[in-house]
């Protein structure tokens, strides 16, 4: 019941291309920074990639932004990265009784807040931008 880790792995991934983007990092230096497998950093920067959010140099290695970083959302991130849909935020248990009145209507009653909840989520994800976790980086 919680977003995976690979949603603040990518962004820490874009905050390290944005503030060395005037050096070249490899996986393996992105690897070290995040504390995972540069297996791992090669494929978060592939659905970023793939997203349109970074630039990707062939060969040796290097990536940087391909959008500025306030035009890069918390949720643009999430979308490009997470595989688990924001609907499945909120797990449900899989087997109330058909038996029971509430059981029986208990996916039914729940799918009005939960959709409240996975709205407000995606609003507050898009209302934080890259720009704004650099800022905070940058202590301002």
């Amino acid at each position: 019941m919680r977003i995976s880790t690979k949603t603040s792995i990518a962004l820490h991934l874009l905050v390290l291309l944005e503030v060395f983007k005037d050096q070249k990092l490899t996986s393996e230096i992105l690897a070290m920074s995040t504390g995972c497998n540069p297996v791992i950093v090669r494929n978060m920067i592939g659905g970023l990639k793939k997203a349109g959010l970074v630039n990707v140099q062939r060969g040796s290695g290097g990536a940087s932004l391909a959008v500025a970083p306030d035009n890069i959302t918390v949720w643009d991130v999430y979308q490009a990265v997470d595989l688990i849909p924001l609907n499945e935020l909120i797990g449900m248990h899989p087997n109330p009784s058909i038996k029971c009145p509430v059981g029986s209507k208990i996916y039914d009653l729940l799918e009005k807040p939960y959709g409240v909840i996975t709205d407000a989520v995606k609003s507050a994800m898009s209302g934080c931008t890259l720009k704004q976790i650099l800022n905070d980086y940058y202590g301002g």
